[in-house]
């Protein structure tokens, strides 16, 4: 059961992820008329879903450990990923760009972050109310 459902929760990032891609790529003109870089958009998009991905199996894998322990350990670590490579990736984006860094595009990405720390965060929720009701 544990299985599918980590699969359902790929299969949801990766939805996020095409709609994410898709929208960003066909409104790129109507982002460069607000302002908005969309390759800032893509870049993160990118990089959230692959630590997303990345974090939930970490989270998936530690729930079939019978130490809960090891659970709260790997969406701890899980956490810390996330953020300190979103800040390293940023401080790189912000140090390269010099001048031309592009706030609404990190702003977007900051959305697109709490996009997926939901779907993450869902997938986890209901993997443990079916293991508690198994």
């Amino acid at each position: 059961m544990v299985a599918l459902t980590k699969s359902s929760a790929f299969n949801k990032a990766l939805i996020a992820f095409a709609l994410i891609t898709g929208v960003t790529i066909m409104g790129k003109n109507w982002l460069a008329l607000q302002q908005i870089d969309y390759r800032v958009v893509l870049g993160g998009n990118i990089l959230l879903f692959l630590i997303s991905v990345v974090t939930t199996g970490m989270s998936v894998n530690a729930l079939k450990n019978p130490n809960p322990h090891a659970f709260v350990r790997a969406v701890y670590a899980g956490f810390l990923i996330r953020l300190f490579t979103c800040a390293i990736a940023a401080v790189i984006y912000i140090v390269m760009a010099k001048d031309g860094v592009n706030k609404y595009g990190l702003f977007l990405s900051m959305l697109t972050y709490f996009v997926y720390t939901a779907i993450e965060v869902a997938a986890i929720q209901k993997i443990l109310r079916d293991k508690k009701n198994a």
